[in-house]
């Protein structure tokens, strides 16, 4: 048997397979998890942004009437 046989058996038997799977599974979830509060954390960013363009052109406002 060569080292590569004994690789295979090791790699793919039931309970390294599990938990290979599980670990990936686990790696994947959390990766969505993250881009998705990402992708929050942006919008949220984005809301800010337009609050403060349209306080400052309120303000801008306000000086030239005042």
């Amino acid at each position: 048997m060569n080292f590569s046989q004994i690789l295979s058996r090791a790699f793919c038997s039931g309970p390294f397979s599990f938990a290979l799977g599980f670990g990936l599974g686990i790696l994947g979830a959390y990766m969505l998890s993250r881009m998705q509060e990402h992708k929050k954390l942006e919008e949220a960013q984005k809301e800010i942004e337009a609050l403060i363009k349209a306080l400052d052109s309120k303000l801008q406002e306000k000086k030239e009437e005042g």
